[in-house]
């Protein structure tokens, strides 16, 4: 086979590739995780591809679905974040003869509360791209494992409701003096502190 063809240089990339370490650390405290950064998968795949002639970039990018997310926060309150999906095309060429190239599909999600919904989803894309094309193993499988920052969102929702949600069962259930007794109880200043269990719990023992 000659080796002035992208397949070639590809395959003797990948053979030199194997292992990319999690040297990201992703959140904070319980909630903390190792990811591979996009700047570990650079440091691998960029003299690799300098030593077999191989140039890989972003050919084109379209915006699948942009939108806002409202979530709740730990206190309660609702927070609002951009979000923005991707498609990029990301082309792999041979440097001796640019008529050899393949082109990768990546599809990537940006979430931010301010601007960088769009750099996040590039990133995002680009960096998976790179990690697809040469079979670089990090230990991760998004199909058997549900991220770590979906799992903290999702408790998030369950443990701390919308406020409106709160503000009615309360409402629905105590006067003021209970109320006050419940905050008491549970050494908090206010109800974006409970969560709503702690709540049914009290109810429940306030009916006996």
């Amino acid at each position: 086979m000659s080796e002035n063809n992208i397949f070639y240089r590809m395959s003797k990339i990948t053979e030199e590739i194997s292992v990319v370490a999690k040297n990201l650390s992703v959140g904070y405290g319980k909630n903390s995780y190792k990811a591979v950064g996009e700047a570990d998968v650079l440091a691998a795949v960029k003299p690799i591809e300098a030593k077999y002639g191989v140039y890989s970039y972003p050919v084109s990018r379209e915006i699948i679905d942009s939108g806002v997310l409202t979530t709740a926060g730990y206190d309660g309150k609702e927070k609002n974040q951009m979000y923005m999906r991707i498609k990029t095309v990301y082309r792999f060429l041979c440097i001796d003869n640019p008529d050899s190239f393949i082109d990768i599909e990546s599809f990537a999600d940006g979430v931010d509360s301010q601007d960088k919904a769009p750099g996040k989803a590039m990133t995002y894309a680009d960096k998976y791209a790179l990690l697809k094309a040469y079979k670089i193993i990090t230990g991760d499988d998004p199909d058997q494992n549900m991220s770590e920052e979906l799992k903290a969102k999702k408790r998030m929702q369950t443990a701390y409701p919308p406020r409106a949600e709160m503000e009615k069962f309360v409402a629905e259930n105590y006067d003021e003096e209970n109320l006050t007794k419940i905050l008491n109880y549970y050494k908090v200043n206010s109800l974006g502190e409970l969560k709503l269990e702690e709540l049914i719990v009290a109810y429940n023992k306030k009916k006996r």
